[in-house]
């Protein structure tokens, strides 16, 4: 059963159950075409079906069957929040997720520069967070001309370039 994560759950929202959520892409509408996620990771992940979803500050407000009130709503704080992908629209050839990246190795011209270890959707590009073989974290956009490859599957993004990394 293969997932793919959207977002965290930040905090309740009100008193009914509603949860505030972070994407990580600002602009997905996933939620929207799903009838169910899953709250968690591991062993304590759970299945729950989607009430409704609307647009919030800074994120969406999600509603779940079965968490009526606000203390329900706080047990899921700080959670991962997933779809199955088997309920997501088919990708075109060449396209994949960006969270998909999350864990991809880094490569530049003269090799392995690093891993991604996390996303940011800015207003005019979406960019990775990669840790260098040396420990630094830089942010790399994913425009060319640094970028030169993605293969979100094997795992491995190609950079023609990392020029201005200090």
């Amino acid at each position: 059963m293969k997932t793919l994560e959207l977002g965290r759950v930040l905090k309740p929202h009100g008193l009914g159950g509603e949860l505030k959520v972070r994407l990580h892409w600002e602009g997905s509408t996933a939620l929207s075409d799903v009838e169910s996620v899953i709250v968690g990771e591991g062993a304590l992940a759970k299945p729950y079906v989607v009430e409704h979803v609307r647009p919030g500050p800074k994120g969406v407000l999600l509603k779940l069957e079965g968490v009526d009130d606000r203390d329900a709503a706080e047990r899921l704080n700080g959670a991962p929040l997933a779809v199955l992908r088997s309920a997501l629209p088919e990708l075109e050839p060449g396209e994949y997720y960006l969270s998909d990246l999350v864990g991809a190795e880094v490569f530049g011209p003269d090799g392995l520069v690093g891993r991604v270890i996390e996303l940011r959707s800015h207003p005019s590009v979406d960019a990775i967070v990669v840790r260098l073989v040396d420990g630094r974290v830089v942010e790399q956009a994913l425009t060319p001309p640094w970028l030169e490859t993605v293969d979100a599957e094997s795992g491995r993004i190609v950079l023609s370039s990392t020029d201005g990394w200090v």
